[in-house]
């Protein structure tokens, strides 16, 4: 079974190092920034397919918003709730591009989510995301 989601929002405000931001793209520091913020999504998508708690309550900032495709809003506590009741064993992460501005990073992707709850068929979701990151106190 295949399930496609045309659009989910996912706003994450989130700790990251200093060295992460960048006002220029082209030169090499902004790119081993750029890198920086795709290594902390990375972090969390690892920690979403492992249900790892203590990373994703490290990660997702207090004031977190998740926009569903079905309209509703959710905040951390319910969020991570979720994360830990799914069945996904695996998620592939694809057509990332960063936009840092400041103090701020956008991460805009292509998300594959594949769920495998006990005697039913896997399943599969794709879907277009944006994550944004905030540099606060330094990370």
């Amino acid at each position: 079974m295949r399930n496609t989601l045309l659009l989910v929002s996912i706003a994450a405000l989130a700790f990251v190092p200093d060295a992460v931001y960048a006002q220029n793209t082209s030169d090499p520091t902004s790119q081993i920034e750029e890198q920086r913020v795709l290594a902390i999504e990375d972090e969390y998508v690892t920690a979403e397919v492992s249900r790892d708690e203590a990373t994703l309550r490290r990660i997702v900032d207090e004031r977190f918003l998740f926009n569903s495709n079905t309209g509703t809003t959710t905040g951390k506590e319910d969020f991570i709730q979720s994360v830990l009741k799914m069945s996904m064993v695996g998620q592939t992460i694809s057509e990332r591009s960063v936009v840092i501005e400041g103090d701020i990073a956008l991460v805009f992707g292509t998300a594959e989510l594949r769920f495998a709850a006990p005697g039913k068929d896997e399943s599969v979701s794709v879907l277009r995301y944006t994550s944004t990151y905030v540099k606060r106190d330094g990370e």
